[in-house]
């Protein structure tokens, strides 16, 4: 029991030096670099978990060596000299982030603001602000956030009131949290109608974007500053096509519209509660129960920060595009910037209601999503060969009102000779179940027929014929390029 407290007192004063160096250090400096040149939020993340995973490796190796030496010698000098300079080290590391945390004397850009964003203020910005005319200051600081937001809420809170500053705490964690109760506080603070306010974290970078949001929102007419070097991060935290996030890539698809896979919990954050890329819409399906977990989580973050998420599930069991081209239209129409995410991205291959609102999107037409077809027909594959059209073979009798009716075909047509003996059969089978049919042997009727509604499943002996110029005339299925380069970020 000895020696393993005396690891964990190793494991945990090396780790604390260790971490400290790194992060302040060369880490820092790496993520800032990345944040300049607008490397996702993925890639971020996935080098600060790799560091994190080194750290506790080498801190754990550390310690247990430490730990050894000092269980097994019989000098005194290491027996309490090792755990002495540990202390010693690990006190001076607190003291270094303690002292760092108030370095956030940075100039002002809009000395007029009402509101102005930065990071958290040391005992001589606060002064400054007294004299510049601020009535107070709003601290986003939140004491969950151990060891360093506790201590600094009290001592700003001191020095504030010293400075002749009302002190207004408006806690948010820098994750993805319900923060209802600071945006009550905040909503009081705007509606009073005058005063002066500096707002803060401790960097000055995302818990202070949402809550700029939040004051827009409540007063479109309040003057908004933010202290100089903001303007970087800002544009590193709009969206643009080709992003990589957790779940695949982001495409901008036009009509200010980026389509985006269901956000992981630090986009929420950097992308999304600002506010800075406009409203979101939600494709899942409420009454999938796989969907319907993601769907509550989501509405509980979007409420408890201001927000509204809109719903307009694309079904994918049945699935009907009549419904997807409804959604589309819908969503276009809808001004400014937006944000449409399925689950999966729109190139994972696997997320039919993504490609149905692009397809749709784009043609106009009731759309079948290629994801929809990647199951085989019992007679073989059928593609989709247009936005609204599949290529397939013959399908089994139970496939008419079956299989292709729950992926969305409600219209067949029958390239050959109607009179056939296998097309009077499939004719009357489609009648019967309330089914478009028609028999077509000329490619300008063909063409004609699909061209509108929909969507349709071709079929039958002149297939290999017909099929290619369904293709070319109307194809691909979904658009070979969906961004636009001039376009940039609405």
């Amino acid at each position: 029991m000895k020696a393993f407290s005396i690891f964990v007192f190793f494991a945990a004063c090396v780790g604390f030096v260790l971490g400290t160096f790194t992060l302040r250090g060369p880490l820092r400096g790496l993520v800032e670099s990345m944040r300049e040149e607008g490397v996702s939020a993925e890639t971020e993340a996935a080098v600060v978990r790799l560091a994190i995973l080194v750290l506790i490796v080498v801190s754990l190796l550390l310690a247990g060596w430490f730990s050894r030496r000092v269980n097994r010698t019989s000098l005194g000098i290491l027996k309490f000299g090792l755990p002495s300079l540990a202390v010693g080290l690990a006190g001076l590391c607190m003291g270094w982030w303690l002292i760092s945390a108030q370095g956030g004397d940075v100039a002002e850009s809009f000395v007029g603001s009402r509101f102005t964003f930065g990071p958290y203020p040391s005992e001589a910005r606060l002064a400054q602000l007294a004299s510049e005319g601020y009535s107070g200051v709003i601290s986003l600081l939140h004491p969950a956030v151990v060891p360093f937001e506790t201590r600094l809420i009290g001592e700003e809170r001191r020095t504030a009131n010293a400075a002749g500053l009302e002190f207004i705490h408006a806690p948010m964690l820098p994750w993805v949290s319900d923060n209802e109760e600071s945006l009550n506080i905040i909503k009081g603070v705007v509606e009073r109608g005058h005063g002066r306010y500096y707002v803060h974290c401790l960097l000055g970078k995302d818990r202070v974007r949402i809550a700029r949001r939040w004051v827009q929102e409540l007063n479109p007419m309040a003057e908004i500053g933010w202290v100089e070097g903001t303007e970087q991060y800002e544009k590193n935290r709009q969206l643009h096509d080709g992003m990589l996030w957790e779940r695949g890539r982001v495409v901008f698809v036009g009509d200010g519209i980026f389509l985006t896979p269901q956000p992981a919990e630090d986009e929420y954050m950097l992308y999304l509660l600002p506010g800075s890329n406009g409203p979101v819409f939600s494709l899942l399906d409420p009454h999938r129960p796989e969907d319907r977990p993601w769907i509550e989580e989501e509405r509980r973050i979007y409420e408890g920060n201001g927000m509204e998420l809109a719903v307009l599930p694309i079904p994918v069991d049945p699935y009907d595009g009549h419904v997807a081209l409804a959604v589309a239209d819908r969503i276009r129409r809808s001004p400014g910037s937006k944000v449409v995410h399925a689950f999966l991205s729109l190139d994972s291959g696997r997320s039919p209601s993504a490609e149905a609102f692009v397809q749709a999107l784009y043609s106009g037409l009731p759309p079948l999503p290629p994801a929809l077809f990647v199951e085989p027909l019992f007679r073989g594959r059928a593609r989709v060969i247009a936005p609204n059209v599949a290529l397939g073979p013959r399908p089994r009798n139970d496939e008419f009102a079956g299989t292709l009716h729950r992926r969305g075909v409600r219209k067949f047509v029958y390239l050959g000779d109607a009179q056939d003996s296998e097309a009077r059969q499939d004719r009357a089978l489609c009648l019967g179940a309330g089914l478009d049919w028609r028999g077509v042997t000329r490619e300008s009727d063909l063409l004609e027929i699909v061209a509108r509604g929909g969507p349709w499943y071709v079929y039958g002996p002149m297939a290999e014929l017909l099929g290619p110029k369904v293709a070319r005339g109307m194809g691909p299925a979904l658009p070979v390029r969906i961004s636009n380069e001039e376009a940039g970020v609405p």
